[in-house]
């Protein structure tokens, strides 16, 4: 008799199985890759915006009042809405700026904070 070669059904069954976990874990891992990318752009733009709010208060010949304010900041194809408090320290020739940075108006969580002070405009040189 005459031996038959080839590859059984089991082994085919077997190999279809381990390409198909495979093809599995790329496809999750490029869908990972994708929402990371976007993440991290996001969360870039929104330091960009906070970094640039903050400087814009540490540069202008006006004291920022105490308190919250809320902007609206167009950067990027993108509005960002932009939350400052600001808030008196035991320095009186200091005031604390936190800027939280968010896509959504209404948002919770912020895509960036920064926290800086400002000095007294009439002390700066």
């Amino acid at each position: 008799m005459k031996q038959a070669k080839g590859f059984t059904l089991i082994e085919v069954l077997v190999a279809m199985t381990i390409i198909a976990v495979g093809v599995s874990a790329l496809v999750s891992s490029a869908g990972a890759s994708a929402w990371r990318a976007e993440y991290l752009r996001e969360r870039e733009f929104g330091r960009w915006v906070a970094s640039n709010v903050l400087t814009e208060l540490q540069v202008v010949p006006a004291w920022p009042s105490i308190g919250t304010k809320n902007t609206e900041v167009d950067m990027g194809a993108f509005t960002w809405f932009v939350r400052t408090r600001t808030q008196a320290v035991s320095d009186p020739d200091l005031r604390r700026l936190d800027i939280e940075v968010r896509r959504d108006k209404e948002a919770d969580s912020y895509v960036y904070a920064v926290t800086g002070f400002v000095g007294n405009p009439e002390n700066r040189q």
